[in-house]
């Protein structure tokens, strides 16, 4: 096996996103592969030489996408397209089955028309609830839209509907792995 350099960049909100990149990184550690990481909420210039795979997640807030994860992939998307590369979009609504897939989103589908970027690999991953980040304001909404959606809305128990198992499956298939037996 070949050891790849993977460039793992994110815009996260509050963890869950940078979560998943975590869990990602360590599956593709545990095959050999080295990883560098680009938050792009702070740093959305990567160093890009040696990088043979990429990597973006976005997390969706109040129905979109954050304005640095378009900015980014506008200012990447050379980049992002001269090697293979892969996208995955972190939403609540994805906690759903039928809208936890790149076909049943519509952030992912809001994401692929905005973007001038179309990466090779997608994944929708469902988010989590973490009622004790939230300001004020976003707890009030985030909670009248998962009443209005059916969601939890006990603000004092933290929720993860991440499929931790498909996670590490994704990024198992990013690299043609299989699953350790």
């Amino acid at each position: 096996m070949t050891t790849q350099t993977i460039l793992l960049a994110y815009s996260s909100v509050d963890g869950q996103t940078r979560a998943i990149m975590q869990a990602i990184s360590e599956v593709l550690h545990e095959a050999g592969h080295q990883v560098r990481f680009c938050d792009i909420e702070r740093n959305g210039e990567p160093e890009w030489e040696g990088i043979d795979l990429v990597v973006v997640g976005g997390a969706v807030r109040y129905g979109d996408h954050r304005p640095c994860l378009y900015e980014f992939v506008k200012a990447q998307a050379v980049e992002l397209t001269a090697r293979p590369n892969a996208f995955f979009s972190v939403n609540l609504t994805a906690r759903k089955t039928g809208k936890d897939s790149p076909a049943g989103s519509r952030y992912m589908q809001k994401f692929l028309e905005k973007s001038p970027w179309h990466p090779q690999r997608l994944a929708v991953f469902a988010g989590a609830l973490k009622w004790d980040k939230y300001r004020f304001f976003d707890k009030l909404m985030i909670r009248f839209i998962m009443w209005l959606t059916d969601g939890p809305t006990n603000t004092r128990t933290n929720v993860d509907f991440t499929d931790w198992a498909e996670v590490r499956a994704f990024a198992r298939r990013l690299i043609g792995a299989r699953k350790p037996v």
